[in-house]
């Protein structure tokens, strides 16, 4: 069996050198940008076209990750997700797909974990990453970046792609929960 910070490292290394744009969200993000927290795998968005995952699935294979490429197709199909794993460690693939991912990416920033330099998201647009899917981890996760950023969060710009992914989703709920945390 792997060891997260292995598997970190060698999905960045491939990211960079393969040239394609992503950003580390998830539990990872977490851990660089609050405090750590216990996470099983890697979450990456990436910046492919669904049309290019087969390639990207042989340059992986290349890379020693390993997958299912029927289930993989089938879910980027489904989803717009796939997985990828090494040595008993999983990475969980997202493809940007919207306006708001794409902004994100652009804002990413470069932060250290593992001893590797990888692109992550803002405190903000890890909020807003995180209040979509809205699991319970998610929600306490947003609550920890709100209590560690308190006064620092670019308000203005979170309750703008709230309202924007709100009315994209036709549901008040990331309008109210970025509110909330907030205090607003």
């Amino acid at each position: 069996m792997g060891s997260l910070p292995e598997i970190f490292k060698k999905v960045i290394s491939f990211l960079e050198k393969e040239g394609i744009d992503y950003l580390v969200i998830g539990g990872v993000a977490m851990s660089v940008q609050v405090f750590p927290r216990m996470t099983q795998d890697v979450d990456v968005c990436v910046s492919i076209k669904k049309k290019d995952v087969k390639g990207f699935l042989r340059k992986a294979g290349e890379y020693g990750f390993t997958f299912d490429e029927k289930e993989a197709l089938k879910s980027v199909k489904e989803t717009g997700t796939f997985k990828v794993s090494r040595n008993g460690l999983r990475v969980d693939f997202i493809i940007l797909s919207t306006d708001f991912e794409k902004t994100a990416l652009s804002r990413g920033q470069r932060l250290e974990i593992f001893g590797t330099k990888a692109l992550f998201p803002t405190p903000e647009d890890l909020i807003l990453l995180k209040v979509v899917p809205h699991r319970a981890i998610d929600v306490a996760d947003i609550e920890n970046i709100a209590k560690k950023f308190k006064g620092k969060l670019d308000e203005k710009y979170l309750v703008s792609w709230a309202q924007k992914l709100s009315d994209e989703a036709e549901n008040l709920k990331i309008y109210n929960e970025v509110k909330r945390i907030l205090g607003k």
